[in-house]
């Protein structure tokens, strides 16, 4: 063997052993963000999934990491304030009930302008406003959940009390049961009943944000991980923030699909669910942006509003500062 090919053999490994140096300081150095889930891998974390294919995350230095938390969104809380994970997401209500506790959670951006809320139900039952829950049987997630509190929140503006319905807790079986005619109504996220009517079942919307005073939907994180991970959280939402963008466009949906499907295969399967939920995302955004709202800012006047009503309803026993609750500092400029 010459000088010259065992010289050009060194070189080259030295090159590939170099790279892969390289690669794995990159991947060593990125900073993990844990999520915790109140739900399975599914529709809800769409724009997470595109942020970690496209390489967007990657970009901003960030590794993505997922927790799921049995029991959904009331677990949440307790997980977050111990450290289990970095983000929680988390309905409005969950911040202020949260605070009033005494845990410093912190919401660092919002769904959309609107509630995502709606109360569903089966086109029968002719419920248009909160006064036609009378005699109804209606559905919520759980007693004690945000669904509860909005329940309790529409009768009072119906001007009727628990004793005039008929409340079950369903889990998150809501379609099946009022497909059965087992309950009239239910309160789950608009998404879903666009994803019904698209299918054909005769169900109707109630918008919620009419009625009763809502909060946004948050992310929330401890006051704690905020002064020390900034940076890390000023880039996922950067990464958030792109992918919204993205989505307005709806040839990026097949894109977008590809990705979802590597996470929650089960959840790409009825297209027609998916193009529905795609469209109901697209048409809120646009919503938002006619409104001039800032994406991920939160409202603190809606904040005050749903502390109110939980401080009436005893959800809370106390209230706090909104400020407290809330920080817009991190969102993209």
């Amino acid at each position: 063997m010459s000088m010259k090919y065992r010289t050009s053999r060194t070189a080259v490994s030295w090159i590939v052993g170099a790279a892969m140096a390289l690669a794995a300081a990159q991947a060593w150095a990125l900073e993990q963000i844990k999520l915790l889930m109140p739900e399975p891998h599914g529709h809800t974390f769409r724009a997470i999934y595109t942020g970690i294919e496209k390489g967007w995350f990657k970009e901003e230095g960030i590794e993505i990491a997922f927790l799921p938390i049995p029991g959904g969104a009331v677990n949440l809380i307790p997980q977050l304030a111990q450290g289990a994970g970095d983000i929680a997401w988390a309905g409005g209500y969950t911040v202020i009930q949260a605070r009033a506790r005494g845990v410093p959670v912190v919401g660092i951006n919002s769904a959309s302008a609107e509630s995502l809320w709606s109360l569903i139900g089966h086109k029968d039952a002719n419920i248009r406003k909160p006064a036609d829950l009378k005699g109804k049987t209606v559905g919520v997630v759980a007693f004690s959940s945000a669904t509860h509190f909005m329940m309790q929140a529409l009768l009072k503006a119906g001007g009727l009390t628990e004793g005039d319905v008929n409340i079950r807790p369903v889990g998150l079986g809501g379609p099946a049961l009022i497909s059965q005619r087992q309950i009239d109504a239910y309160i789950w996220f608009r998404s879903q009943a666009m994803a019904l009517q698209a299918k054909g079942a005769p169900v109707t919307v109630m918008d919620l944000d009419p009625h009763i005073p809502l909060p946004q939907d948050l992310m929330l994180a401890t006051e704690s991980n905020i002064e020390k991970r900034r940076e890390a959280l000023r880039g996922y939402l950067r990464v958030l923030s792109r992918v919204e963008v993205f989505g307005r466009d709806p040839n990026n949906e097949a894109e977008m699909d590809q990705h979802q499907a590597k996470y929650a295969p089960q959840t790409v399967q009825d297209v027609t669910f998916l193009r529905a939920l795609s469209q109901e995302v697209r048409e809120r955004g646009a919503r938002d942006r006619a409104k001039d709202w800032r994406w991920g800012a939160t409202d603190p006047a809606r904040l005050a509003a749903a502390q109110d009503l939980l401080y009436e309803l005893k959800v809370i026993d106390r209230k706090t500062p909104i400020e407290k609750m809330y920080t817009n500092d991190l969102l993209p400029k």
